[in-house]
């Protein structure tokens, strides 16, 4: 699964014209790196009809007076987090991009702002623990991938296995070590996986070079995915293998290509 930034717009795409809008709250700011800041926003919602899927995004439908664009941002954190603290989780990067530079340099705590959540890219659970997932991402781009790693995480920590993928790798990638937004949060929380064998994490740096050990100081390469895709292969493979007519070998030689192919865009 690959993450990607919302287009400019003047209007809304991937939301159904039906679903309604929501008044949210500026509940906190938190400078992250001297580029990305984190906010927390508080959704009205007395009906308790607000709901998301982990990778999917919020619209913002910010003042006129502001920007008459409207411009996505995706959501950090997890469904059940969201439940257990009323609170959306975003990681914004500075840009010279109106909307995104207002939010970056202007926004204020208990600002309001309208929002809407959408987007056709996001992660639903299956029905078995049979499937094997590879997520990548880059720079704030992290942002839905570490939405879908969440949930993941908060469905094994409550003995829901059952519905978790058999196994999980995860490319991290960014600019600099301090890029690396994320990292911390994800090794606390997803660390009994990682343990049980069940996840392997793996961190990439390509603008500086650092002594941290478990970081690589340079781009994913086509190593990197065969390795992650043979350790992902056995148990795909024997469920491929139910249909006589695919040849795994086939297949994982092209998913490589694709992968090879998207992350050098």
């Amino acid at each position: 699964m690959f993450s990607s930034n919302q287009s400019n717009r003047s209007h809304s795409f991937d939301t159904n014209e039906e679903d309604p809008i929501y008044e949210a709250t500026v509940h906190s700011i938190k400078t992250l790196t001297p580029s990305i800041k984190q906010f927390y926003l508080s959704i009205n919602d007395p009906l308790q009809r607000f709901h998301f899927v982990p990778g999917m995004f919020l619209d913002f439908h910010l003042s006129p007076t502001i920007t008459s664009v409207i411009t996505g941002f995706s959501i950090c954190n997890s469904p059940a987090n969201y439940s257990n603290t009323n609170l959306i989780e975003l990681a914004i990067r500075e840009t010279d991009y109106p909307p995104t530079e207002y939010m970056f340099n202007n926004c204020q705590l208990n600002e309001k702002i309208n929002v809407k959540c959408g987007g056709d890219f996001f992660y639903q659970s299956s029905t078995t623990n049979n499937d094997s997932i590879l997520l990548i991402c880059a720079g704030i781009g992290a942002n839905p991938i570490v939405s879908i790693l969440r949930h993941i995480a908060d469905l094994y920590a409550s003995n829901n296995k059952q519905i978790i993928p058999h196994r999980i790798v995860f490319f991290y990638t960014a600019a600099t070590k301090r890029d690396l937004v994320f990292r911390d949060s994800i090794d606390s929380s997803c660390e009994p996986m990682i343990k049980d064998n069940m996840l392997r994490s793996n961190y990439f740096v390509t603008r500086e070079i650092n002594d941290d050990i478990k970081i690589n100081n340079r781009h994913i390469n086509t190593t990197d995915l065969q390795e992650a895709i043979q350790w992902l292969e056995n148990l795909i493979i024997r469920k491929l293998r139910d249909d006589k007519s695919i040849d795994p070998h086939r297949y994982y030689a092209s998913l490589t290509k694709t992968v090879v192919t998207q992350t050098q865009q």
